[in-house]
């Protein structure tokens, strides 16, 4: 016989029984943040694989990293200098000579584990070669250094003028050669066996496969770096939005292939001359005309007199530090001080010569004023402000409108259907009259009551299911949205006309 505890009469069935709740939590996917700039230098120590870019939350993280150039150096300051910017700064290295391959072996194992040897072996391939690396004795070595140098004996030997460093508890092995065909693999046990292997757990961890393999490789301009950068920046789960060149590129061709490659995918790149044919009128063949020429709307194109200051780099920080679900925080370029950087002398003659051009500037107006201007890129249909709002948008209803696939077990290929996407097109669209991007629009209309129309700030217009062609159905292809959105822009200048009466 059971004996309850707990003697209860009045006990009752659970509604479980009937009604079972279960609680998850919907795959989501998350938008990529757009508020990270880089710096591109091109001197350093960075290594030129995967950690070719740093990622930096204050001045002294980059000032204490000795593998930023003194122009990083110089471009942190000046996104540091600003109280508005983005929480995080990039800087990157451009490589322009042949880079050595080389493999970076798993943590070490104790140095116990290789005092205890006395014939130790690994195989390695360098440059293609393979090379069985045996007699390793370790008995009488005190520290991890003296190892990698046993290890250091044995390669030269081998292949002469192959590297082993000890870096930060791993094993680099570095080819003699540089170029593209510059390699050494992964470490693997001597065939046939002999000694003991060093290559697998416990030791140098090769055959667990936790060390990085980087191939050598011969540099094929800035551009070619430009997108090892960004596929870097990949590897590390980030994304960086705008480019700052190092000085060294300035007015140069590589500065305007920089321009090109910008212009072709989701970046914002302003870029400095110190050329004093930007304020010459007769000159075509400065940055600002050339990137007018082009039309790059990705690109601004900024005179400053001196090579020594980053413009760009504070300029770029003040426009990304924007928070797009706060109520009106867009902000225009123009009248931005950028602190830290000396102004421009300028007559009016010469400013109007750089305005024709295409060129922003950084400038004492008035008395005391120091602003920008005037905010534009190098297409004359597009504000620094607008590219990058929209650059921001789009990647917000991009994935506002992915997770409509993601949250839902399906999407109907119906009215319904069509509701769920633009339902979730009117939610960004209202963020972004929130924020300040978009806003309604007077129109003059004869037609309209007071002869003024007021048009919404965006229009979502739905494809009707009916022109649906039977392929687009059975290829499960959505009808198309559009939408229509009316940018707020901003009042650069105004004119004020006075009537005196006496």
């Amino acid at each position: 016989m059971v004996v309850s505890v707990i003697n209860c009469g009045t006990a009752s069935l659970p509604r479980s029984l009937d009604v079972s709740i279960t609680v998850s939590k919907p795959q989501a996917e998350q938008t990529t943040d757009l508020s990270i700039p880089v710096f591109v230098q091109s001197t350093g120590s960075f290594d030129f694989g995967a950690g070719r870019i740093g990622y930096y939350a204050t001045l002294d993280s980059v000032t204490s990293d000795t593998r930023v150039s003194a122009e990083g150096i110089k471009a942190a300051q000046a996104f540091f200098g600003r109280s508005e910017r983005p929480d995080l700064l990039a800087i990157a290295q451009a490589f322009d000579t042949p880079q050595k391959g080389y493999v970076r072996t798993g943590a070490l194992g104790p140095l116990a584990s290789f005092t205890a040897i006395a014939n130790g072996s690994f195989a390695v391939s360098i440059d293609g070669t393979n090379e069985n690396i045996t007699g390793l004795d370790f008995t009488a070595a005190t520290t991890l250094a003296q190892v990698v140098g046993i290890i250091q004996a044995a390669l030269t030997t081998a292949a002469a003028g192959t590297v082993a460093a000890l870096e930060s508890g791993t094993l680099r092995i570095t080819s003699p050669t540089a170029g593209d065909l510059s390699s050494v693999s992964v470490l693997a046990p001597v065939s046939p066996a002999s000694g003991t292997d060093i290559s697998g757990p416990g030791l140098l961890n090769g055959r667990l496969g936790v060390a990085v393999v980087q191939p050598g490789y011969a540099p094929t301009g800035l551009v070619d770096e430009l997108a090892k950068i960004a596929e870097a920046a990949r590897c590390s789960g980030r994304f960086v939005y705008g480019w700052v060149l190092d000085a060294v590129y300035r007015d140069s061709p590589d500065q305007v292939a920089a321009a090109e490659w910008a212009q072709a995918r989701t970046a914002y790149m302003p870029q400095v001359s110190n050329s004093p044919l930007a304020w010459d009128p007769s000159s075509t063949t400065d940055l600002g005309p050339v990137v007018q020429t082009l039309g790059l709307y990705r690109v601004s194109p900024i005179y400053h007199d001196n090579p020594n200051y980053y413009p760009d780099m504070s300029l770029i920080a003040g426009m990304l530090a924007v928070d797009y679900r706060a109520a009106n925080s867009t902000r225009t370029a123009k009248f931005m001080d950028l602190p830290g950087i000396p102004t421009v002398g300028l007559t009016v003659s010469q400013w109007l010569t750089l305005e024709s051009k295409g060129y922003n500037t950084f400038t004492l107006t008035g008395n005391t004023s120091r602003v920008t201007r005037e905010g534009t890129t190098g297409n004359a249909a597009w504000y620094i402000d607008d590219v990058i709002n929209l650059d921001n948008f789009v990647e917000d209803l991009q994935v506002a409108t992915y997770n409509v696939f993601l949250r839902n077990k399906k999407v109907p290929y119906s009215i319904v259907g069509q509701t769920m996407f633009r339902d979730s097109s009117t939610q960004i669209c209202e963020r972004y009259i929130f924020n300040g991007t978009f806003s309604e629009r007077p129109v003059q209309d004869t037609s309209a009551t007071n002869g003024v129309r007021i048009d919404p700030a965006y229009d979502i217009i739905d494809t009707p299911l009916e022109l649906m062609t039977v392929a687009d159905r059975a290829g499960r292809i959505g009808p198309p949205q559009t939408i229509n959105v009316n940018l707020a822009g901003a009042i650069h200048s105004i004119a004020i006309h006075v009537n005196a009466f006496s």
